[in-house]
């Protein structure tokens, strides 16, 4: 295969897989699926016995276990942050795998690392919060009006990034203690 085309392979499937596209993340067996979409051609012959190989497994699957987590987000106001989305990161090792959730109308959220809604790891995390943002206005309207501030509120820039944000919050192996409600001051 040219250079270009495999760097195609590994872009898309790369993409599948980190943006929640296909079901089976952080597996061999995921990506092995997706090359198959991606490749069908694959004789028969082979994948076959590599299909046995991967479902066989090697053991360890290399998850750190995770603990449920969740909370809610508000703005200064007291109103909740009505869409986003919130991530975890442990403070000590970035390679480790991040939780993130999708913020609900109400502000609450409930995070996930290799699936959704299973937990966050154990340890102290930097967090991070991203705003919903507004769908792009097609330029060919005249008459198009701002978005709802309601919908897409404006938070300060700090809490896009794990270094400026200032939250830190750790998870225990005690779910009890695993809300964090977290207000975002202007």
């Amino acid at each position: 295969m040219s250079f270009w085309l495999i760097s195609l392979r590994f872009a898309f499937r790369h993409f599948l897989l980190r943006n929640s596209l296909f079901p089976v993340r952080n597996s061999n067996v995921g990506l092995f699926v997706v090359d198959l979409m991606l490749f069908p051609r694959v004789p028969i012959s082979l994948s076959l016995p590599m299909v046995a190989m991967l479902a066989c497994g090697c053991g360890d699957d290399g998850r750190h276990p995770t603990y449920r987590t969740e909370g809610t987000v508000t703005l200064s106001n007291g109103e909740p942050l009505s869409g986003g989305w919130i991530e975890f990161q442990l403070a000590d090792d970035a390679r480790a795998p991040s939780a993130k959730a999708r913020i609900q109308p109400d502000g609450h959220f409930e995070l996930g690392t290799y699936d959704e809604a299973d937990g966050a790891v154990e340890g102290l995390h930097q967090v991070l919060v991203l705003p919903a943002f507004p769908p792009i206005a097609d330029p060919r309207q005249a008459n198009a009006s701002p978005p709802d501030p309601k919908l897409y509120p404006e938070i300060n820039a700090r809490y896009r990034s794990y270094e400026t944000s200032g939250l830190k919050f750790s998870v225990t192996s005690e779910p009890s203690k695993n809300r964090f409600d977290i207000r975002l001051e202007n």
